[in-house]
């Protein structure tokens, strides 16, 4: 990983890999750009025949942490940046959970840099994404810091589906996994940036129909069977307003089924990048 200064000042840590047309991919909130290797998504990608651009969005380190709050727009500026960075002028988009936020807000600013987009565990929020921003919210501003019990129980009760969360050997090496980890965080405004971004587009109803009936490029809708955040009942109803776009669901997931099970996302998103190569 490479830190890029941006002309915006801030600076992603950000790896490109491969050769041939460029596919950008957009995180999640709190998302090291790891996971995109360690799902195997980087490797079949670039065996596919892709250069793949993967980064750590603003907050999380090594890249810049600036004063919070953050907009969807100001991370999408930051991947646009990116992009121009490398000299890509078109790219396959890939966003997943928040980074499906960034990927649509890159759609309106600066359409012509993507050619084709997954939306991946990202699409349509139901209202509980908004009840736990509002709390995590609520938290830092009356005692300053969300306390490491209540990510780690909340983490849990949405990254893992309700038959791992029955079996108790699961639970208990999950807890300890994620018990152990700082978060990645450059300082406590990445945190919190990162999260009233997310927060502001749910708030603000985001997506709304018009905006998606004027995406017009290849798009293709994947979300979880068990994804609390974003069900794929409402995925479905929602990529129905995209024109053309293609919904499948991933069984056996819940939301952090990118890094407990992916199934045959990878495959399938591979194959959907391949389709439609620049």
């Amino acid at each position: 990983m490479e830190n890029v200064e941006l002309a915006s000042g801030i600076t992603l840590g950000a790896s490109r890999v491969g050769s041939g047309p460029a596919v950008l991919l957009n995180g999640g909130l709190g998302m090291p750009a790891m996971v995109w290797d360690l799902c195997g998504l980087t490797a079949s990608l670039v065996d596919a025949g892709f250069t793949v651009i993967s980064y750590n969005a603003r907050g999380l380190s090594p890249s810049s942490a600036p004063p919070a709050p953050y907009s969807i727009a100001d991370l999408a500026g930051d991947a646009e940046a990116l992009l121009d960075h490398f000299d890509v002028t078109e790219a396959i988009v890939i966003g997943y959970s928040m980074g499906c936020y960034v990927t649509q807000s890159m759609l309106r600013s600066r359409p012509e840099l993507i050619s084709a987009a997954v939306l991946f565990a990202g699409l349509q929020p139901t209202p509980i994404g908004a009840l736990v921003g509002e709390m995590e919210i609520g938290l830092i501003e009356q005692i300053g810091e969300i306390p490491q019990a209540v990510l780690v129980f909340e983490q849990l009760m949405t990254t893992l589906h309700t038959t791992l969360l029955q079996d108790s050997a699961t639970v208990a090496s999950w807890r300890d996994i994620l018990s152990a980890s700082d978060g990645g965080w450059a300082s406590p405004d990445g945190f919190k940036g990162q999260l009233t971004a997310s927060y502001a587009w749910i708030s603000a109803g985001e997506p709304l129909p018009g905006h998606l009936a004027e995406i017009d490029i290849p798009t293709l809708v994947l979300a979880f069977e068990h994804d609390l955040f974003f069900p794929p009942a409402q995925s479905r109803e929602t990529a129905a307003l995209i024109p053309g776009s293609v919904f499948a669901q991933i069984d056996g997931a819940a939301h952090g089924g990118l890094f407990t099970g992916p199934g045959d996302s990878i495959e399938r998103i591979t194959a959907f990048c391949s389709q439609h190569r620049p």
